[in-house]
Order: C-alpha cells, then sequence, then structure tokens
C-alpha cells in the first residue's frame, strides 16, 4: 500500500524541479509520475491536477514566509508607517526573490486554480499583510483594508521588476516607493 502522503511530498517536490528546469508549459503528469518512479494512476490517485499541484508548491512558500513573520515583526519596532512597511516589505521581496521561478509561474497561472486554493492563498496572504494591518491602526488612519489591498498590489508591482528586469530586492523597493507614500499618510 502507498502512503499518500509520502507520494504527495514526493510528487510536489518532483514538480517543483521540473517546473523550475523545463517550465510549467512543458512538464506533464506523466513526466512527474515518472520522475518520482510511479505510475501515473498511481499520481493521479492523489486527485491532483497539475494547476492543483501548482497551488500547493505556492501555498508551501506562503506557509514558510508565514512561519517567518514572527521573527521578522519582532525586529520592524522603530521608525514611521512607511519606514516600516517598507523594511518588511523588502523582507517579502528578498523571499519572493530567492523562489522567483516559481512565484512566476505561480502568478502566470494561478487563474487555473479551484476556487479552494483560492480561498487558501487568500487566507495566507491575509495572514502575511496582518503586519501592515496591525501597523496602519497603530497609525491611527482610515479604511486599513483598502489601504492595506493597495500595499499588497504595490508589492506586486514592485515583484514585477524582478521578474522582467532583475531587479534587486532594494530596486523592488525602490520601485513602489514614491506610490507607497500614498498609503502610509
Amino acid at each position: 500500500m502507498v502512503d499518500k502522503e509520502n507520494l504527495k511530498s514526493e510528487v510536489l517536490s518532483a514538480a517543483r524541479t521540473l517546473f523550475m528546469s523545463n517550465g510549467y508549459e512543458n512538464v506533464g503528469m506523466r513526466d512527474v509520475a515518472k520522475a518520482v518512479g510511479r505510475q501515473p494512476t498511481q499520481v493521479y490517485r492523489l486527485k491532483l491536477s497539475k494547476s492543483d499541484i501548482l497551488a500547493e508548491l505556492i501555498l508551501e512558500l506562503n506557509a514558510q514566509q508565514i512561519e517567518r513573520l514572527p521573527l521578522i515583526t519582532s525586529k520592524i519596532t522603530k521608525g514611521t508607517l512607511q519606514e516600516k512597511v517598507g523594511k518588511y516589505l523588502l523582507k517579502m521581496y528578498e523571499f519572493d526573490i530567492e523562489h522567483l521561478a516559481l512565484r512566476q509561474v505561480g502568478a502566470a497561472h494561478g487563474w487555473s486554480w479551484s476556487s479552494e486554493y483560492e480561498m487558501k492563498n487568500f487566507d495566507q496572504v491575509s495572514r502575511l499583510i496582518a503586519p501592515i494591518a496591525k501597523w496602519i491602526k497603530e497609525a491611527e488612519l482610515d479604511d486599513v483594508n483598502a489601504r492595506c489591498l493597495g500595499i499588497f498590489s504595490l508589492y506586486y508591482v514592485g515583484l514585477r521588476g524582478a521578474v522582467i528586469g532583475k531587479s534587486s530586492a532594494i530596486g523592488c523597493l525602490k520601485m513602489i516607493q514614491s506610490s507607497l507614500t500614498f498609503y502610509c499618510r
């Protein structure tokens, strides 16, 4: 009997490697099955499509970022709202640039995820935005949700600098700095 959790872990790991080396579009479920030494039917029994696998990989990345939040936010205690948000986004950029190839594939193909995966991703993004919301509330600014959504949207504009222009984390932050001022006042 195949342990489904172990097989799922193997499939996710192999798929990640294959997506990064061959490109998402060039990898099929048969390729993933072959990489883990299984028959495609064994992998299909996990009830994961290729887009589900991608969603699982993005959720894993998000979970890693969420796990790091206490360490990151504990070091951001002083400064203006914009300085705090900038320091926080810089740490997020550093992480996402380390995993840029997968983030890029996730952004390009996230539209194909089921609503279940979309809700899980939304929940994780809400947790990633929580420190910013806390700082906005501490600054006694209104429209916390709108400001958070604006900042999160800006974050992805900055990340495009890394995708398109190979910007560093600091370059990504500089790209959005003037617009960030709008949400932090």
